[in-house]
Formats: C-alpha cells, structure tokens, sequence
C-alpha cells in the first residue's frame, strides 16, 4: 500500500492536535526538551499524533466534529515529516471505515488527513490522562506501555468476541 504514503506526502497537508493539550503533548515528546525516554517517551509529535489516533480507534471513539482548524494546532505538515508507510495505511483505513466504500473522493489526502485529525483529536485526552497518572513508582514510559497493552489486549478481546 506505498500507494497511500505517496499519496499523503505529495502535497503538504497539515497534521493537528488540539489546541488545549499543547503544554502536556510537549511534556511527553523528546524534540522539545533534553530529558530521557523514560521522561518523554515520544520521540516526535507524530509519533504522540498516531498513538492517539491508534487510542481512539482502539477505543471506539469517534473523530471530534468540525473541521481540525477550529480546535487544533498545526505541528506539521506532511512534506516536513518523514510519514511512515504503516501509518499512511492506517490512516486510509480509518477513512475507509469512517466514510464507507461508497464516498466519493475516499483516496482523497485532504479527507484522510481530516480523519486522522479528528481521531487524534478524540483520542488525545485518553492518552494524556493515561499518562499522567500520579503514580510515583511509574514514569511516562512505564505508562505509554502499560496503556499500549491494556489497548492491546482490549482489542483482541474484541475481535475474538462472535
């Protein structure tokens, strides 16, 4: 599916997160700070992008409502960044799941990007309120784990249901 990376990267297409989290999203990613993984266990906003995107989806949530430019903040755009082909797949999934087979335009980047956007805007405050437990014996790392099993295992108990 290089289709989809090429695709996404072609053209310029901002990637957003919600304006409100800003301060706890760059808390948790290494470019922003010089402080260990364990501190700030994503290395880029992306990577903290997708997993919220893989949270929601995990979880059920639908994308937030209303275009991403309302609520959210660019970070990036997808020239500016390297996008990873697994993550270009997942992100035309998701749009193949969220407008249906029949919608006009379903390869369409600009509307992939919007989903994605709107899934990591639903699943940006389940990420961050997983990892900012105040548990004293966890650091962040310890939590980006232990949530990315318990999604894990969430998932698959859900499959596995007839």
């Amino acid at each position: 599916m290089a289709y989809f990376a090429q695709l996404l990267t072609q053209k310029p297409h901002n990637l957003r997160l919600p304006n409100s989290s800003t301060d706890d999203i760059q808390r948790l990613v290494q470019m922003h700070q010089a402080t260990s993984v364990e501190r700030a266990p994503f290395r880029r906003q992306l990577d903290f992008w997708a997993f919220s995107i893989t949270t929601a989806l995990a979880e059920g949530l639908d994308p937030l409502d209303g275009p991403s430019s309302k609520w959210g903040r660019k970070f990036v755009d997808t020239r500016d960044v390297e996008m990873p082909e697994a993550l270009c797949d997942i992100l035309a999934v998701a749009a193949f799941h969220h407008f249906g087979y029949e919608h006009d335009g379903i390869d369409d980047p600009v509307q992939i990007i919007e989903v994605g956007n709107c899934l990591a805007g639903a699943g940006c405050p389940v990420v961050l309120d997983q990892l900012n437990s105040r548990d004293l014996r966890l650091n962040p790392l310890d939590n980006v784990l232990n949530f990315a099993a318990n999604l894990y295992n969430h998932a698959r108990l859900e499959r596995s249901k007839p």
